[in-house]
């Protein structure tokens, strides 16, 4: 049956705004700490609804993002089932192919994959997650000339998500589980998700 998952999206990184990695340049500081949430409004994967839950990816770079080696920790909802679980994992970790499955080559090393308590709510253009003690992010859509409408940046060299993203600026974004980062006032990203395969 494949799967088909959509819902909201947004990163936060440490890179100043606007992050040059999604161009393939190198990234603004001396590597980079990618936070990545997803919250699942729609969708299956072999049947299995995952609607309603959520998945949090962490992700540590070197100074230029295609050099891959990346190390990442992916954190699930503990909301599901083991059926929802193991969907949720495949999906998000690219293992289930889809565009996720692209991005995998890049990938080093896999710290951890874990059930988490995970907390993701938006209100217009500002979102919020965090994922029991160990992360927290949050997020403020930009306004564009016009004075009321974000920027948009579609059709970038490289990201998560092939839809067009809105230009944001993170607010306070703390991760300490598998090694230790905080920034704010850095590079983020938001848009609507959707992924099949």
């Amino acid at each position: 049956m494949g799967f088909s998952v959509k819902g909201d999206y947004f990163e936060a990184c440490s890179c100043d705004v606007s992050c040059p990695c999604i161009w393939l340049g190198p990234a603004t500081q001396e590597a980079c700490d990618l936070l990545l949430a997803w919250h699942v409004t729609e969708g299956q994967k072999d049947g299995v609804d995952v609607s309603g839950l959520n998945a949090v990816m962490a992700v540590h770079t070197p100074k230029q993002m295609t050099d891959g080696n990346w190390k990442v920790a992916l954190y699930l909802d503990d909301r599901a089932t083991p059926e929802q679980s193991e969907a949720l994992g495949a999906v998000f970790s690219g293992g289930a192919g889809g565009h996720l499955a692209a991005v995998a080559p890049l990938i080093g090393e896999v710290v951890g994959v874990a059930p988490a308590s995970i907390s993701f709510s938006r209100s217009g253009g500002s979102l919020k997650a965090r994922v029991g003690d160990l992360l927290s992010m949050e997020s403020e859509e930009m306004v564009g000339m016009d004075g009321s409408h974000p920027p948009v940046i579609t059709n970038s060299l490289l990201g998560v998500v092939t839809q067009p993203v809105t230009q944001a600026r993170a607010g306070a974004v703390r991760y300490s589980d598998h090694w230790d980062t905080e920034f704010s006032g850095t590079n983020s990203f938001i848009t609507a998700f959707a992924y099949e395969g």
